[in-house]
């Protein structure tokens, strides 16, 4: 895990295009928001108005550091320790049942190679995973029949606050974390009906509670709670957005054209957690939850996790696009319930076999990350030197950033440059305006509608900008994703626009032999 926290954001890992999002916007927006001096609505980054509760821990440590690169590789650190938190927080989880059941639960979460896979990358779901799992632990308090009766519901008010923490790191805690542990334990079996009325009402106005900044954050900021989803039925949009970005963002994050049948969805299943070829969810925790719902141990709260696990299931299957990342809430209970299956046996005997499956299950795990690491650091038999070492990428030396090596180090402190096609804007050290795909592009809504292409130029030079930056390679991606791409940004069209005063600067290429990927041209002062 720390091999991994310490390579700088952008290389790890292919699933994740190189770490695309983390360059887009989980560590791009913070880096905004150091520079502005305000966090503000990002008419250019829709996903500026996703929940950022682990975000900002991100732009903690960029003002701790006081530069964006250091602040950056400190993140990453950070990410990695709260995977860390979340091992010690199934720990506690299991020590409800016993000590020894806490330190198996401990060593079984330790073992996810999701912790490891995550910790490579700046993303959010190892905060999300921690505020589950502590949710979790409330609630399996509230519900125990031994916790005195008055303070039930302060540990269901701390469930539901720890939820709303969770849907505070990513929309998809909403389904995947609020609703199974709000049915699972607020709402079933809590007899009578009034109790569970009562308890479902305080689970969820906490739920709303903790989660409430960003609902309100995204109000203020764009008059809709949990913009962007559900905008199109909004009338008044924001700037940047409208109903055809509305549409084009719910279109995409969709499953795809051939996934809505069962069968597909089931194939989606097997082959982002049983066949997963890195093995991120492992041996243990696919397996020993099923020795102990099938025990003559089970308990209620075995149905309870249980139940947590099947909803979480059903609604990644049915309400999501089948991202194999998406499906991580499942971990939460999973985790818990491997690491009671080893009260089910009490002979030293049962008990030697089963600590024999929890050292061969994580080793499966273990080999199978460490695999996936070399993959992706040894080129040629050599391993690539690049832990702490943000400047492969500020110094052009990552392949398709070869351009960075000009731009950063090249170019007048003055220079302002427009990004087209790309939105990867991390490693600019100069001022860089781009769009992500999903919001309305003021570049290509000025290539629309201009009467000529002299116009166009003029544009560029009025807004500011010192240079231009096409990537073809990135629109070629796009056009060929769901994602997809205006048409109207072409060759021919940057052909032209040289004829109306755009200068040519050069082309960058990465491979070998060397492929074109992006064009470069100055714009007239």
């Amino acid at each position: 895990t720390l091999l991994v926290a310490v390579v700088p954001p952008g290389f790890l890992w292919v699933e994740e295009g190189g770490g695309y999002d983390v360059l887009e916007y989980h560590l791009q927006l913070p880096k905004e928001y150091v520079e502005q001096g305000a966090i503000t609505y990002t008419p250019h980054n829709v996903y500026g108005n996703f929940p950022a509760n682990v975000e900002m821990l991100y732009l903690l440590t960029m003002v701790l550091r006081d530069d964006p690169y250091d602040g950056a590789a400190t993140a990453k650190i950070l990410n990695a320790l709260l995977g860390a938190l979340f091992v010690f927080a199934a720990y506690v989880a299991g020590r409800e049942t016993s000590r020894t059941v806490g330190v198996v639960t401990a060593v079984v979460a330790a073992s996810v190679g999701w912790l490891t896979y995550l910790s490579g990358v700046a993303f959010v779901e190892n905060g999300m995973l921690l505020f589950a799992m502590i949710a979790l632990v409330c609630a399996m308090r509230a519900s125990n029949p031994s916790t005195r009766p008055d303070q039930r519901r302060t540990w269901l008010i701390l469930s539901g606050l720890m939820t709303g923490a969770a849907c505070g790191c990513k929309y998809t805690a909403v389904p995947l974390v609020a609703v199974p542990i709000g049915a699972a334990f607020a709402l079933w079996p809590n007899p009578p009906l009034a109790s569970r009325i009562r308890a479902g009402a305080v689970f969820g106005l906490t739920v709303l509670l903790g989660f409430a900044p960003w609902l309100v954050k995204n109000t203020a900021m764009t008059g809709n709670p949990v913009f962007p989803l559900l905008s199109p039925d909004c009338d008044d949009q924001p700037p940047g957005w409208g109903e055809r970005e509305a549409w084009h963002f719910d279109a995409c994050h969709a499953p795809g054209p051939g996934e809505f049948t069962f069968a597909a969805r089931m194939q989606r299943l097997w082959r982002h957690i049983p066949a997963d070829p890195v093995q991120r969810f492992g041996p243990l925790i696919l397996i020993l939850p099923f020795l102990r719902l099938l025990s003559r141990k089970r308990q209620l709260l075995d149905r309870r996790l249980a139940l947590v696990a099947a909803l979480q299931l059903i609604l990644w299957l049915y309400l999501t696009h089948l991202y194999a990342r998406f499906a991580v809430p499942m971990i939460v209970p999973l985790v818990v319930l491997a690491g009671r299956a080893f009260e089910v046996w009490s002979s030293a005997v049962a008990r030697r076999a089963l600590t024999a499956v929890l050292i061969v299950g994580a080793g499966v795990s273990a080999f199978a990350m460490a695999t996936h690491y070399a993959d992706h650091l040894y080129h040629d038999g050599s391993k690539l030197p690049l832990e702490g070492a943000d400047r492969f990428f500020l110094d052009g030396l990552g392949a398709g950033h070869e351009h960075l090596a000009v731009i950063n180090g090249s170019l007048p402190d003055d220079a302002k440059i427009l990004m087209i096609g790309d939105a990867k804007a991390l490693y600019f050290r100069r001022p860089v305006d781009y769009c992500v795909v999903f919001n309305r592009n003021p570049f290509i809504e000025v290539v629309r509608t201009a009467h000529d292409d002299q116009s166009i130029v003029a544009w560029l030079t009025d807004a500011g900008y010192t240079h231009v930056l096409v990537n073809w390679a990135e629109t070629s991606r796009l056009r060929n994703s769901r994602y997809g791409f205006p048409d109207v940004i072409q060759p021919d069209l940057f052909i032209r626009l040289s004829q109306r005063g755009l200068t040519w600067l050069g082309t960058f290429a990465t491979g070998d032999p060397p492929k074109p990927y992006a064009t470069f041209y100055a714009v007239p002062r």
